[in-house]
């Protein structure tokens, strides 16, 4: 047994252990090395060419004989988000606790585990936000993790694409039948069609897709946005702003905004 240290910003955590699932890894544990630096120890069997981890510092270590996944499936217990959200990975029994709906995910497979922060801000605003009449659209749903959050929450309908296939692939498999889920962008999608907009992106997607999204929008449709850093908030507001979404809630917590308009 060997394993693979890497180290990485916070931001590129998620897709990092994406990639390191996708090479086959038999676990993968983390250290917070910083308030924003993290160290990835990800397990294999034997070693191969890392050269595609330059940019992370890989280093390959000689490891004794433990069950890393078993060890990977104890760091992931189940977890409260907001009021009414309980995430679990797949292998979790563990009971829900009373008047929270459970969200099954397969941690590291697509961009959004629940235990980033960028979703939590997303599912906290989408609990406040949702009503059962709600038509809702995840824009680049990674894992899909908003997505079955919207279904579990009662939402009328919901559907949500990414452009990568991959991505779309694994989070079929965690998603019920009931979303509808496509490879592809925004342009897909209906004008005036959606009551809930959400977008756990980066600002440039945001900013360059605004028009986008104010076009499939009904009358009193609304955005729920995270994964945008505060030095891009600015830019952000304006382009959704210009398009006629002005915000109606910018909130900061550690090195991230959520956008709600």
């Amino acid at each position: 047994m060997v394993s693979l240290r890497l180290e990485c910003s916070v931001e590129q955590k998620d897709e990092l252990i994406a990639a390191l699932w996708e090479d086959e890894t038999q676990g993968v544990t983390e250290i917070d090395l910083n308030a924003n630096r993290v160290e990835l120890r990800a397990f294999f069997a034997e070693q191969f060419d890392a050269a595609a981890y330059a940019a992370f510092d890989p280093r390959w270590e000689e490891e004794p004989d433990v069950d890393w996944a078993a060890e990977t499936r104890a760091r992931w217990p189940g977890f409260a988000v907001g009021e009414r959200i309980w995430v679990v990975p797949p292998w979790n029994d563990e009971p829900t606790p009373e008047g929270r709906v459970r969200l099954v995910i397969n941690p590291g497979v697509g961009f959004g585990t629940g235990a980033d922060l960028t979703t939590q801000l997303c599912l906290q605003a989408l609990e406040r936000e949702l009503k059962p009449t709600d038509v809702v659209f995840d824009f680049g749903t990674g894992s899909g993790i908003l997505a079955l959050a919207a279904n579990a929450l009662g939402a009328k309908a919901v559907s949500a694409a990414d452009i990568d296939l991959d991505a779309v692939m694994a989070a079929r498999e965690d998603l019920p039948a009931a979303v509808g889920l496509f490879v592809g962008s925004i342009r897909s999608v209906r004008d005036a069609s959606v009551d809930v907009l959400l977008a756990n992106l980066n600002a440039e997607t945001i900013a360059n897709h605004a028009a986008e999204m104010s076009r499939v929008l009904r009358p009193g449709g609304r955005v729920i946005i995270s994964g945008v850093p505060p030095r891009h908030g600015e830019r952000v507001v304006k382009a959704l702003t210009a398009n006629g979404i002005p915000p109606r809630e910018v909130y900061e917590e550690d090195i991230w905004l959520r956008i709600v308009c």
